[in-house]
């Protein structure tokens, strides 16, 4: 069965995208490694690094190619911080909520927030990998959850 991969990596908003006949993490590790130096394969949304001998199974699939084994992450809101170490594959969707959840926003807020990187305007979308927006050279991204723009019409 053919296989979509969509792979983002460390610093880098772009998304390459292979079609395999055949899935074979390994090759494919030692290609993004071979490109853009040595690192690791997440799955989107996992914490651990892939094995290149694990069987998936599916029509597409997200990866993530970093140096960085977690990317420590702090998110700021209303005087209070939450911090964790995630995977550099996670979504800013899956931060977003858990942070919301960590730091007792309601949901009727959290539907008007979004995640900002702290010192900028940028407002990536949810389905960045935390790891492309993250400080190559420490590991690491402080974010401010802000209320999300309106659009009146």
């Amino acid at each position: 069965m053919p296989t979509d991969i969509f792979i983002k990596r460390s610093g880098s908003l772009e998304v390459q995208h292979r079609k395999v006949e055949t899935l074979d993490l390994a090759a494919l590790q030692k290609e993004l490694d071979k490109a853009f130096g040595a690192g690791s394969l997440f799955l989107e949304d996992e914490d651990e690094p892939l094995s290149p001998e694990r069987r998936i199974d599916a029509p597409s699939l997200f990866v993530h190619h970093s140096r960085c084994k977690r990317i420590e992450v702090t998110v700021r809101y209303a005087g209070r911080t939450f911090d964790h170490k995630f995977g550099p594959g996670t979504t800013l969707k899956s931060i977003k909520r858990r942070a919301e959840k960590k730091l007792d926003v309601d949901a009727a807020d959290a539907a008007e927030l979004s995640l900002q990187i702290a010192g900028t305007n940028d407002r990536p979308d949810e389905a960045t990998h935390v790891g492309s927006v993250a400080d190559p050279s420490n590991c690491s991204v402080v974010f401010d959850l802000v209320p999300s723009d309106r659009i009146n019409g």
